[in-house]
């Protein structure tokens, strides 16, 4: 069984790598290519399957894919933008919450699927966005800045919604007391991450540095990020909301950029980010994907529209050009790996269907495709 396993990770990271290097050739996110790998792998070949082995490595990618997010957020850098940005970014939560709340009743007459389909369309993926606004040299600027202001908020909207989606189906909560509860534990738990966390961890790391082992630095460091990814699941909350908070905690720490930052992205990238990615493809249903064509493209086009038309039309509001516009609405339409955990999250509490699963999953393929493809088509404007 274990070499099993391991045929099975060599497989899909070979794949995963592959077919994300073709695609970026083609200016298309690496995660569709591994995605793809998945898909290939698993439902086309059938020689990789779901298992509980390859899913304690899909649960490491994702938990060092947002940590990560978390430990590129600087709040200084973007505090300037803190109130346009929150704005724009709660404007878009609300509307694609509603949006696929609206669909889930419509296409598939299910409270229950509407509300896990609303939270899969909260949060943007900034990947590409900010990569474009970095090519156009925009990151720095106002758009940019309040573009970035705008995901961070959306990330912090999908933890929030991610843990009261798990504590409402959990039956833990029930009542609005109870979800007030759960929301205010939330936030006292990215308070305390965030002020004494941040200090705790900031005083380890200099004193940890003082040995210069770089091996050791680093396996604290994941020993950290674990234990507040367990503490976070104990406290009732997502066990993805701790190693988020544990990016952001270690986010002003000195030895970021020297070390914490290039070695964990090689091991997250390098290996478990890309299992995550194709793990979620593994559940895949082919044949829904073809006789549900017709959904897919509505529930695109809803998603794609309440992330972009609200933000950018707000954006106008608030004093920027009719191209700022267009480049913020653009930027918000993307979905990624929030969206992606939480589909698997509601497909293992068996709270949508494989066929909800899998459209939900292609839908975020394709706003991941597009939007490369709508800014080359704002840029020649």
């Amino acid at each position: 069984m274990p070499f099993v396993l391991l045929l099975q990770l060599g497989i899909i990271l070979f794949l995963a790598k592959f077919l994300g290097r073709i695609v970026n050739k083609m200016g298309v996110s690496p995660v569709v290519g591994e995605i793809l790998a998945g898909v290939v792998a698993g439902p086309v070949l059938k020689i990789v399957e779901p298992s509980v082995s390859l899913e304690i490595f899909s649960t490491i990618g994702v938990m060092l894919l947002v940590f990560l997010i978390g430990l590129e957020t600087n709040f200084k850098e973007v505090k300037s933008a803190v109130y346009t940005g929150s704005a724009i970014s709660i404007t878009g939560c609300i509307l694609a919450f509603l949006g696929g709340f609206g669909l889930g009743l419509m296409l598939f007459n299910s409270t229950s699927i509407g509300i896990v389909m609303g939270v899969i369309m909260i949060s943007t993926s900034t990947v590409i966005p900010i990569r474009i606004f970095m090519e156009r040299n925009e990151y720095k600027t106002k758009v940019g800045q309040t573009f970035a202001v705008s995901s961070l908020a959306d990330d912090v909207t999908a933890i929030l919604a991610l843990s009261l989606l798990i504590g409402y189906f959990s039956n833990t909560i029930g009542g609005i007391t109870q979800i007030a509860l759960l929301f205010f534990t939330v936030l006292g738990f990215i308070y305390l991450l965030t002020t004494f966390g941040n200090k705790i961890l900031s005083s380890m790391i200099r004193k940890l540095h003082l040995a210069k082992d770089d091996q050791t630095f680093l396996a604290i460091t994941l020993a950290a990020i674990m234990i507040v990814t367990f503490l976070s699941d104990r406290a009732g909350i997502a066990g993805i909301t701790g190693a988020f908070l544990a990016g952001i905690a270690m986010s002003n720490t000195t030895m970021k950029n020297e070390i914490i930052m290039p070695k964990i992205r090689t091991l997250g990238y390098g290996f478990v980010v890309p299992i995550f990615f194709a793990y979620s493809a593994l559940f895949l249903d082919l044949p829904v994907l073809w006789t549900s064509a017709g959904v897919i493209l509505i529930v695109l086009l809803v998603g794609a529209a309440t992330k972009a038309i609200g933000p950018g039309i707000l954006a106008g509001f608030m004093g920027f050009t009719r191209k700022n516009q267009r480049m913020i609405a653009i930027g918000m339409i993307p979905r990624g790996e929030y969206g992606i955990f939480i589909a698997q999250i509601a497909l293992g509490m068996t709270i949508i269907t494989q066929q909800v699963y899998t459209i939900m999953i292609a839908f975020i393929i394709l706003t991941i495709v597009i939007t490369p493809l709508l800014f080359a088509l704002d840029k020649k404007i």
